[in-house]
């Protein structure tokens, strides 16, 4: 069978067929890291392209190989979002067959490491940790970014992109913008097999993180409130299997769903209590909830202590200030239990 051991099974109905290629993996301590062939009738596209490393590559390779289908079988790529778990093949793949690659508008500038979009991160990262308090958290973190600017030409995606749009239709795919894991995130719906790949969007154990990012303007947007919108959005959907970016491949969607939005008002409500128990600040909110795990978890913790905040002001739970340049948070009425 070759690199990865036993073969996964092939998902199919009528003329349509799921090929999984599911790499086992610590990454984030998420399990494995998921692409997918989508087949339609004659046309295979691969949706999402795994890791940049040499064990991935070979991995994704022998896959192909073990399911006997050919690289230019391949009509199309398309990537849920500009992670680097998602790209990885993206590069190999298209020096060898110019094969079309696809993504959310919003994903364009990130996948292509455009020079104004990677200093209006680094501006804009530089000025929400200050004002939330916590740049000594976050130099490791800046330190990479600074990295990508002066080294992009070995994360970027060299082949053109091609744009995709809510409710386009492509490979027999509805188009499913759903931000929240990130602003560019989407899905893609097939609506007769109710086959829904998911990206990093849902996975089988909930919601994955929610990391604050900004709009065009360079205006902080809100993850947690995108995460919301696009759950109830995605509520509309008749689907019956998901292909995530992670973790196993599932069947209930539904509780899932309710799950997250479950576990997103308990947060609240915990975030908001802290900030009436005299946890002002975002760096107090964050070690009184996580403790020592802030400081070893901090982009993602972070993410969601700001998110929460945004979402707290959102619903008139707290008012916040800047005091002396940092963010002061303080609670207007606690949440109903």
């Amino acid at each position: 069978m070759g690199a990865g051991g036993k073969l996964d099974a092939i998902i199919k109905k009528g003329n349509k067929a799921v090929y999984p290629i599911i790499f086992p993996s610590d990454y984030s301590g998420l399990g494995s890291i998921n692409c997918y062939v989508y087949q339609n009738g004659e046309d295979f596209t691969l949706i999402d392209a795994g890791i940049k490393n040499d064990e991935f590559e070979q991995f994704f390779f022998q896959r192909l190989k073990d399911y006997n289908i050919k690289i230019t079988q391949i009509t199309r790529i398309i990537l849920t979002h500009f992670h680097n778990d998602h790209i990885g093949v993206v590069n190999p793949i298209t020096k060898e067959y110019p094969v079309p690659v696809y993504a959310s508008e919003i994903a364009i500038p990130r996948l292509k490491c455009e020079d104004d979009y990677l200093q209006q991160k680094l501006t804009f990262y530089y000025g929400l940790y200050e004002q939330y308090g916590v740049p000594e958290f976050a130099q490791e973190r800046m330190a990479k970014m600074e990295n990508t600017l002066h080294n992009k030409e070995h994360v970027m995606i060299y082949p053109p992109i091609l744009k995709l749009e809510e409710g386009q239709e492509i490979a027999g795919l509805r188009v499913i913008a759903a931000p929240g894991h990130s602003p560019d995130s989407i899905c893609l719906f097939d609506e007769e097999t109710g086959w829904l790949f998911a990206g990093d969007f849902l996975l089988a154990t909930g919601m994955t993180n929610a990391l604050i990012d900004h709009d065009d303007s360079g205006n902080v947007t809100n993850p947690i409130s995108q995460y919301i919108d696009s759950i109830e959005k995605t509520k509309a959907y008749n689907v019956r299997t998901v292909f995530a970016g992670h973790k196993e491949i599932y069947e209930n969607l539904n509780e899932v769903m309710e799950k997250s939005l479950s576990k997103i008002e308990y947060k609240l409500q915990k975030a908001v209590s802290k900030i009436s128990e005299r946890h002002h600040t975002a760096k107090q909110l964050g070690e009184a909830i996580y403790g020592a795990r802030f400081a070893k978890y901090f982009t993602f913790i972070i993410s969601e202590i700001i998110g929460l905040t945004l979402l707290a002001e959102q619903r008139g739970l707290i008012v916040r200030e800047l005091r002396n340049g940092e963010w002061y948070f303080t609670v207007t009425s606690l949440i109903e239990k």
